[in-house]
């Protein structure tokens, strides 16, 4: 597997030495730099070569979100904050994740399989891709060529500029963002319920507290989709 390179931008200390120690446990990810600061990393991040950053939002200076605004161009990131009222923001610059502090272990391998995932799609794009046809969606990886139809989807994942379909028997990515896929199914069949995820309406099987039930998976419910998921599903919650 290729090596992740990455860097951590946190300003309290403690923060910072944990999530180092978190990540030496990941063999493929190589922790190139760790910084107090966004302007301590400028000149690291201008060498290149830089596949991942985990950053802080509220800090000194200026905060995680407008300092990967100010950059040309900056790598894949993944905030790490108190404050999940910044979420929208984050996932308008592309942000792979937003964790919660505290982070949890479970959580943060997620994300990392977010990441290595994207990192396969990016490699093999132009192999890639979609075409719908009535109730069926003709998906192309490589030379393979299969025939999905509609009913079969689970869910659906957003990965940035990436859709990916999940269905009993297999997943697929396409090149099709999840609002342009969206727009082109039965908007009856399918529900967004959180920017990185829609459902197929009959397989909700229930929700609890904040996570939606699909089959053996639990996915997250937005808070601005709770109120149309939650009486669609006539939950009382």
């Amino acid at each position: 597997m290729k090596l992740l390179n990455c860097i951590i931008i946190e300003d309290n200390q403690i923060d910072r030495l944990l999530f180092e120690e978190y990540l030496s446990g990941y063999p493929f990810i190589n922790l190139t730099g760790s910084f107090s600061n966004p302007i301590e990393c400028i000149e690291h991040l201008k060498r290149g070569n830089i596949d991942l950053v985990f950053i802080d939002v509220d800090m000194p200076v200026i905060n995680g979100i407008d300092f990967l605004k100010s950059l040309p161009e900056h790598p894949h990131c993944i905030f790490v904050t108190v404050h999940p009222e910044f979420a929208v923001e984050a996932f308008d610059i592309q942000a792979i994740d937003y964790l919660l502090k505290p982070v949890k272990l479970e959580r943060l391998d997620k994300a990392i399989k977010r990441t290595l995932e994207l990192q396969d799609i990016t490699s093999k794009a132009l192999q890639y891709n979609l075409q719908f046809e009535n109730d069926f969606l003709m998906i192309k990886e490589g030379t393979n060529v299969s025939r999905v139809n509609v009913n079969e989807i689970v869910y659906l994942e957003a990965l940035m500029n990436y859709t990916k379909v999940i269905t009993a028997k297999k997943k697929y990515i396409t090149l099709n963002n999840l609002k342009s896929f969206l727009d082109h199914l039965p908007p009856r069949k399918f529900l967004r319920i959180h920017r990185s995820y829609a459902v197929a309406i009959d397989k909700i099987q229930g929700l609890e507290r904040n996570e939606l039930l699909i089959g053996e998976q639990r996915l997250p419910l937005g808070k601005t989709y709770r109120q149309e998921v939650k009486k669609l599903i006539g939950s009382n919650d």
